[in-house]
């Protein structure tokens, strides 16, 4: 039996995912899941067969390892799910991996953080058994960690995976046409909730060179973010200003990015926002790059992402075609299906001990 603690089990991801382990669970008596307790920053809630019991945390924002035992069958293994985006909850990883707990996550912050601690985390997976999985980390739900796993366990050689790992920049940069204002589209998506509150957040790369940094890692690249060569789409004198300044003064970079979309339309080719890890020559990058309008990146639509894998096998190299992978990247309920997955993963592997 799999016990399953979630944090953040109340935000968007987090919540999702209880109702899609509810559903599921309640279908079946011979589950080797069962969902023990979530909680939020204030308060931890107990599952069990009849009804949920609330109770406030003994310390505020921050559940403790006997809370978490509290609810678990002492029968069974203990797997806690991360639908947080804290540092201070992704902190504990290797403290609980090391007990022999599993680990299931779609924060980006250990996997793509300082790499020390990253391979203690690794380190602990293989002397104590604490399983960790971050499917979900990389295109929420699509099987992207998984891929690069199973090429690389199967003799195969990835050699480039590249692709749109942003839904919001997927977004800006499909519905833009070249030829009206790019601020303006920004704003459209903002003000739609398709970015952060502060665009920035998503215009500088950096959301998209941690997910480069997850891919590097998982093709045995031991990268760090101040590895990847990032573009940035925020002009340097408007990098430290207000939100409110930014929006209104963002217009002014129109004009170059219009050339840009010119020079590339002259070509037959489109703006994309990529990222890329080059594994045969040890680099990654983030960059607006160009693509023929016959590349798949180039038909891609709405906020989809997209990924294309190059190796020994799949590509030139083995006298075949990439493997692409397209799909929402974003999104509550594909983010925690992706992290359901992780789990159904992780009872499989336990019960074939």
């Amino acid at each position: 039996m799999v016990n399953v603690f979630v944090l953040g089990g109340t935000g968007l991801v987090g919540s999702a995912l209880v109702r899609q382990l509810r559903a599921a669970l309640s279908s079946t008596s011979t589950s080797a899941i069962r969902l023990c307790g979530f909680a939020n920053s204030r308060t931890l809630t107990r599952v069990n067969a009849h009804d949920d019991i609330q109770q406030p945390l003994t310390r505020a924002g921050e559940v403790s390892d006997e809370e978490i035992a509290s609810c678990v069958d002492g029968s069974g293994a203990v797997c806690v799910v991360d639908c947080t985006s804290s540092p201070d909850v992704s902190a504990r990883y290797a403290p609980w991996l090391e007990r022999s707990w599993h680990v299931v996550t779609c924060n980006k912050k250990v996997n793509s953080g300082d790499l020390a601690y990253y391979k203690r985390c690794v380190d602990a997976t293989q002397s104590t058994g604490g399983k960790w999985f971050v499917e979900a980390t990389i295109g929420a739900g699509l099987p992207i960690v998984s891929t690069l796993r199973t090429l690389r366990a199967t003799g195969d050689s990835v050699e480039i995976v590249q692709g749109i790992f942003s839904g919001t920049m997927s977004f800006l940069f499909n519905t833009w046409d070249g030829k009206s204002a790019f601020s303006e589209i920004v704003k459209l998506a903002k003000d739609a909730g398709y970015t952060e509150p502060d665009p920035r957040e998503d215009l500088n790369g950096l959301d998209v060179a941690r997910k480069v940094v997850i891919a590097a890692r998982e093709c045995g690249m031991m990268i760090s973010l101040s590895d990847v060569d990032v573009e940035s789409m925020v002009p340097s004198d408007l990098e430290s200003c207000s939100t409110d300044e930014f929006m209104k003064r963002f217009h002014e970079n129109d004009e170059s990015m219009a050339q840009r979309a010119r020079a590339a339309a002259e070509t037959g080719a489109v703006l994309r926002f990529v990222g890329c890890v080059d594994v045969a020559n040890n680099k990654a990058s983030v960059s607006l790059a160009t693509f023929p309008n016959t590349h798949p990146f180039a038909t891609l639509s709405g906020a989809d992402n997209i990924f294309e894998i190059r190796s020994a096998r799949y590509g030139p190299t083995g006298s075949s075609t990439p493997l692409i992978i397209r799909g929402p990247g974003a999104g509550a309920e594909v983010t925690a299906a992706g992290v359901y997955g992780d789990i159904v993963q992780l009872a499989k592997e336990i019960s074939t001990r």
